[in-house]
């Protein structure tokens, strides 16, 4: 695990599809995480905060330390 790895994992507890982007770039992870991020605040008329955030975050971290 380098620095940058851990500098993702904090940045995926503020803003995770940022992280994701940072690890893998514009692909399909990044996407599948901007929809669990989007719907953790009610952004696609679905209220799940409690739900899909720690989803988002939980994603982004697996992203994180998989992705080499």
């Amino acid at each position: 695990m380098t620095v940058g790895d851990i500098f993702r994992i904090i940045l995926a507890f503020i803003l995770p599809p940022f992280a994701v982007a940072t690890q893998v770039g514009f692909s399909g992870p990044f996407w599948l995480n901007l929809v669990f991020w989007l719907l953790s605040f009610g952004a696609l008329g679905l209220p799940l905060m409690g739900i899909m955030w720690p989803v988002a975050i939980i994603h982004a971290i697996y992203i994180i330390i998989t992705r080499k």
